[in-house]
Parts: structure tokens; sequence; C-alpha cells
């Protein structure tokens, strides 16, 4: 399945990545943002944005479509701070 260009396993497999090296939650973190405010716009509870992060799990089926571009997002928006 290919979703705007990117599958979804290649979206899986980056997601585990930033969830391994905490580079996720680093994002979060870093744009400010709790972790209810994540869960609210993957339509997710907010202890499941914990779990991700931590590892313990890893998102699923439309969550790791909704997970991927909410973090994608947030990367451009820090590359966008950084070129100013």
């Amino acid at each position: 399945m290919n979703i705007g260009g990117i599958t979804l396993a290649d979206r899986l497999v980056e997601l585990r990545e930033w969830i391994t090296t905490g580079y996720a939650r680093d994002l979060r973190v870093a744009a400010g943002l709790s972790q209810a405010l994540v869960a609210h716009d993957c339509e997710v509870a907010a202890s499941t944005v914990h779990r991700w992060e931590r590892g313990s799990r890893l998102p699923s089926g439309r969550n790791v479509v909704a997970y991927h571009s909410f973090l994608v997002r947030l990367v451009e928006r820090q590359r966008r701070g950084d070129e100013r």
C-alpha cells in the first residue's frame, strides 16, 4: 500500500527507528507538544502515545499513517525553523 509516495512498510520501518532512538519523543518535546495533543491528532488515547514513545507498543494499521504523518510534520517544522 502506497500512501503519499511512501509505503506503509516504509513508514513503519522509519517509525520503529524514530521510536527506538527516542527521536519521536524528542520531536514532540522540542515542539512543546503534549502527548495528549499528539493523541488527539492521531485519534488515540494519550496512554497509547506514551506506550509508543516508550517502545512498549508500536502503532498498527491506520495509526502507522497517522503517527508517522504527525511526526513528519514536526520534522518539516523543525527544518523550517533551522532555515530561519
